[in-house]
C-alpha cells in the first residue's frame, strides 16, 4: 500500500487538519509540531517537513517566506481559488496574512512575463502594509 500516492497516514491527516484550521493565515513547522503534540501525535520535525514537501508538490500548500518569521511558513491553497489572480497581504502591525484576489494583478503578472521575460510565482507573492483593522486603531 505504500506505493499508492493517495495513501494517507494519521500523521498526514493531522497535519492537514492543522493547516486547514489555520487556512486564513499560515503555519510554521513548529506550529504544526505543537498542534500534533497537543493532539497526542508523536511526530518529528523531519517527518513534518517531508509531508509538507509532498503537499507542496501536490499543490495543497505553498511555502512562503514571511518577514519577521524564522523559517518557512506554509499556507493552505484552496483548490477553488484562481492562482493567477492571487497574492497575499501581510499586516506589518498585527501579522495577519490574507489571500487576496484581484484581476488587475493578473495583468501585471502577464506584463512582466511578456515585456520583461520574468515569470512571477503568484503562490509566493506577499505584499506588506497595514490592514483595515490596524488602520482604524491608529485613529
Amino acid at each position: 500500500m505504500s506505493g499508492n500516492k493517495n495513501y494517507k497516514t494519521k500523521q498526514q491527516s493531522a497535519i492537514m487538519d492543522c493547516i486547514k484550521t489555520n487556512a486564513n493565515g499560515y503555519v510554521t513547522v513548529n506550529d504544526i509540531w505543537n498542534y500534533l503534540k497537543e493532539h497526542n501525535y508523536s511526530v518529528g520535525q523531519t517527518t513534518i517537513y517531508r509531508h509538507l514537501d509532498k503537499m507542496e508538490e501536490a499543490g495543497i500548500v505553498t511555502r512562503l517566506k514571511v518577514e519577521g518569521q524564522a523559517g518557512a511558513c506554509y499556507k493552505y491553497l484552496n483548490p477553488q481559488e484562481k492562482i493567477e489572480d492571487g497574492f497575499y497581504i501581510k499586516c506589518e502591525e498585527c501579522g495577519e496574512v490574507t489571500r487576496m484576489e484581484c484581476h488587475h494583478l493578473e495583468e501585471i503578472y502577464r506584463h512582466i512575463g511578456d515585456d520583461h521575460n520574468f515569470r512571477i510565482n503568484p503562490k509566493k507573492t506577499v505584499f506588506y502594509g497595514k490592514c483595515e483593522k490596524c488602520q482604524k486603531s491608529d485613529k
